[in-house]
Protein backbone atom coordinates (compact mmCIF):
# COMPACT_ATOMS: atom_id res chain seq x y z
CA UNK A 1 0.00 0.00 0.00
CA UNK A 2 2.86 2.70 1.02
CA UNK A 3 4.57 1.59 -2.63
CA UNK A 4 1.03 2.50 -4.27
CA UNK A 5 0.98 5.15 -2.66
CA UNK A 6 4.48 6.37 -3.32
CA UNK A 7 4.22 5.40 -7.02
CA UNK A 8 1.01 7.67 -7.14
CA UNK A 9 2.69 10.79 -5.57
CA UNK A 10 5.71 10.20 -7.62
CA UNK A 11 3.24 9.92 -11.12
CA UNK A 12 1.80 13.31 -10.10
CA UNK A 13 4.98 15.11 -9.28
CA UNK A 14 6.07 13.90 -12.62
CA UNK A 15 3.30 15.07 -14.55
CA UNK A 16 2.87 18.24 -12.52
CA UNK A 17 7.00 18.92 -13.18
CA UNK A 18 6.26 18.13 -17.16
CA UNK A 19 3.03 20.05 -17.18
CA UNK A 20 5.05 23.05 -15.74
CA UNK A 21 2.61 23.95 -13.16
CA UNK A 22 4.10 25.80 -9.78
CA UNK A 23 2.49 25.31 -6.75
CA UNK A 24 2.51 28.52 -4.30
CA UNK A 25 3.68 30.32 -7.65
CA UNK A 26 1.62 33.38 -5.59
CA UNK A 27 3.99 33.33 -2.48
CA UNK A 28 6.72 36.12 -2.38
CA UNK A 29 8.52 35.88 1.20
CA UNK A 30 7.05 36.27 4.64
CA UNK A 31 8.62 37.75 8.23
CA UNK A 32 9.30 35.90 11.20
CA UNK A 33 6.44 37.19 12.81
CA UNK A 34 3.78 36.44 10.11
CA UNK A 35 4.85 32.60 10.06
CA UNK A 36 5.02 32.23 13.70
CA UNK A 37 1.67 33.88 14.31
CA UNK A 38 -0.03 32.00 11.16
CA UNK A 39 1.34 28.92 12.47
CA UNK A 40 0.58 29.61 16.24
CA UNK A 41 -3.21 29.85 15.33
CA UNK A 42 -3.05 26.62 13.48
CA UNK A 43 -1.47 24.70 16.29
CA UNK A 44 -4.19 26.11 18.52
CA UNK A 45 -6.62 24.94 16.29
CA UNK A 46 -5.29 21.95 15.45
CA UNK A 47 -5.47 21.37 19.47
CA UNK A 48 -8.84 21.99 20.04
CA UNK A 49 -9.61 19.85 17.30
CA UNK A 50 -7.63 17.12 19.14
CA UNK A 51 -9.05 17.53 22.58
CA UNK A 52 -12.22 16.59 22.43
CA UNK A 53 -13.03 16.51 25.99
CA UNK A 54 -11.90 19.99 26.36
CA UNK A 55 -9.78 19.27 29.45
CA UNK A 56 -6.55 21.45 27.94
CA UNK A 57 -4.63 18.16 27.33
CA UNK A 58 -4.72 15.15 24.81
CA UNK A 59 -4.72 12.15 25.93
CA UNK A 60 -3.69 9.00 24.97
CA UNK A 61 -7.38 7.86 23.46
CA UNK A 62 -7.51 11.67 21.60
CA UNK A 63 -4.57 11.06 20.20
CA UNK A 64 -5.61 8.06 18.74
CA UNK A 65 -8.57 8.93 17.01
CA UNK A 66 -6.33 11.99 15.77
CA UNK A 67 -4.11 9.65 14.11
CA UNK A 68 -7.31 7.19 13.15
CA UNK A 69 -9.06 10.32 11.73
CA UNK A 70 -6.13 11.80 9.84
CA UNK A 71 -4.74 8.80 8.45
CA UNK A 72 -8.28 8.04 6.77
CA UNK A 73 -8.30 11.67 5.06
CA UNK A 74 -5.12 10.84 4.02
CA UNK A 75 -6.10 7.69 1.95
CA UNK A 76 -8.93 9.02 0.91
CA UNK A 77 -7.18 11.90 -0.66
CA UNK A 78 -4.45 9.46 -2.36
CA UNK A 79 -7.08 7.52 -3.88
CA UNK A 80 -9.14 10.73 -5.13
CA UNK A 81 -5.28 11.87 -5.91
CA UNK A 82 -4.98 8.66 -8.08
CA UNK A 83 -7.78 8.62 -9.55
CA UNK A 84 -7.25 12.21 -10.94
CA UNK A 85 -3.83 11.36 -12.17
CA UNK A 86 -5.19 8.70 -14.49
CA UNK A 87 -7.58 10.34 -15.77
CA UNK A 88 -4.89 13.12 -16.60
CA UNK A 89 -2.40 10.50 -18.33
CA UNK A 90 -5.47 9.13 -19.93
CA UNK A 91 -6.24 12.74 -21.78
CA UNK A 92 -2.36 12.81 -22.40
CA UNK A 93 -2.21 9.48 -23.56
CA UNK A 94 -3.54 10.55 -27.05
CA UNK A 95 -2.76 6.61 -28.82
CA UNK A 96 -4.40 5.36 -26.29
CA UNK A 97 -1.71 2.54 -25.85
CA UNK A 98 -0.87 3.30 -21.78
CA UNK A 99 2.33 5.54 -22.42
CA UNK A 100 3.18 8.71 -22.30
CA UNK A 101 5.34 10.24 -24.89
CA UNK A 102 7.35 13.13 -25.04
CA UNK A 103 5.22 14.10 -28.30
CA UNK A 104 2.00 13.47 -26.58
CA UNK A 105 2.67 15.59 -23.49
CA UNK A 106 4.15 18.31 -25.57
CA UNK A 107 0.78 18.15 -27.87
CA UNK A 108 -1.25 18.01 -24.73
CA UNK A 109 0.57 21.35 -23.26
CA UNK A 110 0.09 23.02 -26.51
CA UNK A 111 -3.66 22.21 -26.22
CA UNK A 112 -4.20 23.62 -22.52
CA UNK A 113 -2.53 27.02 -23.43
CA UNK A 114 -4.83 27.39 -26.80
CA UNK A 115 -7.37 26.94 -24.53
CA UNK A 116 -6.99 29.80 -21.99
Amino acid sequence: MVRTRMKTIQYVLILTFFLGFESHAEFKSITKKKFLDTNLKILEKRFDQIDTNKDQKIDVKENKAWRKKVLKARQERTKKLKKKSQELAKKIDANNDGKITKKELEDYKKKLKTKK
